[in-house]
This record gives structure tokens, C-alpha cells and sequence, in this order.
């Protein structure tokens, strides 16, 4: 999480020489209490508090920087990213538009200290064209500052804002393919930003049915993370990909391979249930939806070692057998990570229902 920090050393320095008129309640010694109260409770992650103390520590530097002093425009940013983390967006917009102000007149328009407050604020931001128009400004900055690394932060950036949503577009996908090759020169490979943006890069090349590319990915995420002493969520996610794929593709024993490696994860439990990784959706009955008719199956079933459903049967049932054919049908092609013992995997029984619901 970005913010800005005031560096003591400096602050007592420059207080020391500060004369503040009888009229004024800001003080150093207030100062440096509320700024204390704000970056123990950012640390401890506590929003609220986090949100007040900003505030109390804006209102105060204020007064002892100046309006248009950096220290103000960098205390106005961490009252920024605070009021947002605490879902006060309306509250923050004002400070974080102040800040870019504030820095434009002290490093310049083009100046690559405005990086961070732009995709801080972007970020931050449900104003979705705004947060597009920042991006866009971060990355003219970072592409104009031979800097390829920053450059490659705004558009992994840019990529995360504006994917899934109205601004989608083809070159919104470029983004990421494209921090990931600047990445991929000039990191480690074990580097996070280069791991978690080959994760990235597997949608896109999952969206346009680049199998083989979106496989490398994947296992470079799971190869590189694999070194960690728990499981990250990138991890996780990159096996349960691959076993869509790999299922979708009809190589069921590579989908095996990535269910029973899901299922001794860690911090999974010694005592792991089985768990769904790959779903086929059920397809309405014609006859049904012609008619409007709905409703629902009740199914029990075995998931065996290797994650497969076998066993299927009806428990209960509403609207008919055409809803019951086609809930088995779909069962039989679900992968589960199946159910651990002991670290060992085994069968075990599971329920599940299916709703069948008009429009």
C-alpha cells in the first residue's frame, strides 16, 4: 500500500526554528502526536483511527508547513489513501486531487514523482473514466522517463483497474502481456512483480485460447511459489486454472495431477474436504423452459482420489426427470481436489443441489 512519511529527523529539525503565533493551536508537539497516532494505526491496520489521526495530522502540518508546502501535499496524500481505505471516497477525492496539484507546481507536470499519487489515486477511485485518465497520465510520465521498470508498474496498473470492465478492450489486455516482457528482461525470475503478472498474463492467453502460452505461465507461477514455505493464493489459483484447462482440453490426467496437488496445500487443514475446482454448468431442459417449469436436484456422490465423481445419485428432486438426467450428466465431468487423511488422499461422499430457475 503507498503512502508518504514524513521523516522525524527532518520534522524536529524544522520545527526547532518555528515561532507560532498565540492565535494558533498547532503545535509541534501536537503535531508529532497525531502523526505518531496515524502511523501506528495504518500499521495495525485500523482504518478508522487511521482515517482521524491523518486528519488531525493534516489540519495541524497545515498550518505549521503551509498550504502549498510538499509536507502538506504529502500529508494530504496519506489523509487520501486513509479516508479511502475506509471507504470515505467522496471525503478523499478533494485531497488527492490537491496533492497532484501540489506536486505539479513543485516537481513538474512531467515529473516522475507524480507516478505514485497517480495510480494511488486511480487506483483508489470508483470514478472508473477518471481513474482511466490517470492511468493514462502515469504511463505518458513512466514511458518518458527511461525508466522501464515504472513503466511496466503502470501498466501492470492499468491492467488490473480497467480489466472486466467498460473500458475492456483489446489494448487494456496488451497492458499486462507487456509489463510482463519488460519484467521478464530485467527481473529475477522469482521476483514477485514478474510472477504475479505471468498469473496475469494466463487470462489473457486463456481468453484467446492460447493454451500452450497460458500453460508456461502457470507453471512458472506454481515452479516459483512452490519455494515458499505456505501457499499463496497465486498458487492456489494457478493450479485450480490449469485443471479448467486441462479438463476442457479432455487431458484428464494432467487435471488430476493439479486437483490432488490443490488438495495437500497448505494452510489447507491435515484434515482437508474435498473441494470443487472445475464445474460444467447444467443446460436447461428445452422442453422445461418452454413450459417455465423449474426446479431443483438433490444429488449425493463419491469424489475418489484423483478428484473424479463417481457414484451419482438422486436424493431429492422437483419438476421432473428431464432435471435429474441432466444434473447427473453434468456431475460425472466435475473435478474436485479431493478429501486428505493423513496426507493421503481419499474417497469420500459429498452433496450437492443444483437449481434450475427461470430467467
Amino acid at each position: 500500500m503507498n503512502r508518504y512519511t514524513i521523516k522525524l529527523s527532518y520534522v524536529s529539525l524544522f520545527l526547532g526554528s518555528l515561532v507560532l503565533s498565540p492565535q494558533s493551536s498547532a503545535t509541534p508537539k501536537g503535531f508529532k502526536k497525531a502523526y505518531h497516532a496515524y502511523n501506528v494505526a495504518f500499521e495495525a491496520g485500523n482504518t478508522k483511527q487511521a482515517a482521524k489521526s491523518a486528519q488531525q495530522a493534516y489540519d495541524l502540518g497545515k498550518v505549521i508547513y503551509g498550504e502549498t508546502s510538499i509536507d502538506t501535499a504529502n500529508l494530504g496524500f496519506n489523509l487520501a489513501i486513509s479516508l479511502a481505505n475506509n471507504y470515505q471516497f467522496d471525503e478523499a477525492e478533494p485531497y488527492f486531487s490537491n496533492t497532484l496539484v501540489l506536486y505539479k507546481a513543485h516537481f513538474g507536470k512531467g515529473s516522475v514523482q507524480l507516478v505514485d499519487p497517480l495510480l494511488t489515486y486511480a487506483d483508489k477511485t470508483k470514478d472508473l473514466k477518471l481513474a482511466k485518465t490517470l492511468l493514462s497520465e502515469a504511463r505518458a510520465i513512466a514511458d518518458d522517463s527511461d525508466k522501464p521498470i515504472l513503466y511496466a508498474h503502470t501498466l501492470s496498473a492499468s491492467y488490473s483497474k480497467l480489466v472486466q470492465t467498460k473500458y475492456d478492450k483489446k489494448q487494456v489486455r496488451k497492458y499486462i502481456l507487456q509489463a510482463k516482457e519488460i519484467y521478464s528482461e530485467l527481473l529475477p525470475a522469482d521476483s514477485t512483480a514478474l510472477v504475479n503478472s505471468r498469473f496475469e498474463s494466463s487470462a489473457v492467453y486463456l481468453a484467446d485460447k492460447k493454451y500452450d502460452k497460458a500453460e508456461i505461465e502457470l507453471l512458472e507461477v506454481i515452479n516459483q511459489y512452490q519455494a515458499l514455505d505456505y501457499t499463496h493464493p497465486y498458487e492456489l489459483a494457478a493450479h485450480a486454472r490449469l485443471v479448467a484447462m486441462y479438463s476442457e482440453r479432455e487431458k484428464s490426467d494432467l487435471a488430476t495431477q493439479h486437483c490432488l496437488a490443490i488438495g495437500s496445500m497448505k494452510p489447507w487443514s491435515e484434515e482437508q474436504q474435498q473441494t470443487p475446482i472445475y464445474r460444467v454448468n447444467p443446460k436447461y431442459p428445452i422442453n422445461k423452459a418452454r413450459r417455465g417449469t423449474e426446479g431443483m436436484v438433490q444429488l449425493s456422490f463419491v469424489v475418489d482420489e484423483q478428484g473424479f465423481v463417481s457414484e451419482p445419485e438422486v436424493i431429492k428432486s422437483e419438476g421432473g426427470e428431464a432435471f435429474e438426467k441432466e444434473s447427473i450428466k453434468v456431475l460425472k465431468h466435475w473435478r474436485y481436489a479431493p478429501k486428505f487423511i493423513d496426507g493421503k488422499p481419499v474417497k469420500a461422499k459429498s452433496t450437492v443441489q443444483l437449481d434450475y430457475k427461470i430467467g
